[in-house]
């Protein structure tokens, strides 16, 4: 299991790097703190939906401008084998990721 995390301070030259560089073939689960916004207040993710599954924290439309997390999800790990964890903060996010993780049948995954 191979994580990304990057803080882009909601810069949209730090976006395109990320999405230059976010490899699909190399890392299975993305942690975004503080994305780049488009004016309808979501990321521009058009170009990652190929291969990644974009998660917003549950109540992003409530209160857009106090997104601080994203979380894209290799399209890779079948559905079936992770599920959001409900947490209606505007900065923390959780999944559950179900299967063989070295010792254990699942872990967390959370973004604070």
């Amino acid at each position: 299991l191979k994580i990304w995390q990057q803080n882009l301070r909601k810069s949209s030259g730090a976006w395109e790097h990320m999405l230059k560089n976010l490899n699909p073939n190399e890392s299975n689960i993305a942690s975004i703190q503080e994305p780049y916004l488009n004016p309808v207040k979501l990321a521009d993710a058009s170009n990652l939906k190929q291969f990644w599954d974009i998660l917003y924290p549950i109540n992003h439309h409530i209160s857009p401008e106090q997104l601080q997390v994203i979380m894209p999800i290799n399209k890779k790990l079948l559905k079936t084998n992770w599920y959001i964890v409900l947490i209606k903060l505007p900065n923390i996010m959780s999944i559950k990721l179900t299967g063989n993780f070295r010792f254990q049948k699942s872990t967390y995954i959370q973004h604070l």
